[in-house]
């Protein structure tokens, strides 16, 4: 530190401590910014990939989920989620994010316009992912899982019975409509 900086500064602190002492007001402290860390990496979300594309799972005997996954981005993986009666009317959808940040990577997902939920990323390895977040009670966790047999695996649990549903890729809607040139 140069010396006029630190006389400037000692002088400073002589002048609050004064007047506390003659019974004035403490000076409001200033907050300090949060030290970046240095080696801080966004989280490669490649690895993510293979939730891309379009799904489509039986809920129940009258009941379907239809997801479709963008490729995720360097930073971004976005989706939507429809769910349909026997007669193919919509009776829900969902709006859902996964997005890398600088310190770690979140599920965010929307249902019907309410607020967002967010999970936190806990472990990403070949074609397994794990979300958390502990303060909900349903669900707490949610893992997306590649089956053998090329179907995608979704599974909610938490403090009430697990959901589990096994979704086939199929055509993204869209896909057949002729493009002009």
């Amino acid at each position: 530190m140069r010396t006029p900086t630190f006389i400037a500064l000692a002088v400073a602190c002589l002048a609050a401590t004064t007047v506390v002492a003659q019974g004035g007001e403490k000076p409001k402290e200033v907050a300090k910014p949060e030290a970046k860390k240095k080696d801080a990496k966004p989280i490669d979300i490649s690895k993510l990939r293979f939730i891309s594309g379009c799904w489509r799972g039986r809920l129940d005997k009258d009941h379907m989920v239809e997801e479709t996954w963008s490729s995720p981005s360097q930073n971004l993986f976005l989706a939507t989620t429809r769910y349909l009666d026997k007669n193919n009317r919509a009776t829900g959808y969902e709006f859902t994010r996964i997005e890398s940040t600088d310190s770690s990577v979140v599920f965010a997902a929307s249902s019907d316009g309410k607020p967002e939920d967010v999970y936190t990323m806990k472990t990403l390895v070949d074609e397994y992912v794990l979300f958390e977040n502990p303060k909900k009670t349903f669900p707490q966790r949610i893992m997306y899982r590649m089956a053998s047999d090329g179907s995608l695996i979704p599974r909610n649990e938490g403090d009430a019975p697990s959901i589990e549903l096994r979704m086939q890729r199929v055509k993204c809607p869209g896909a057949d409509i002729k493009l002009n040139p």
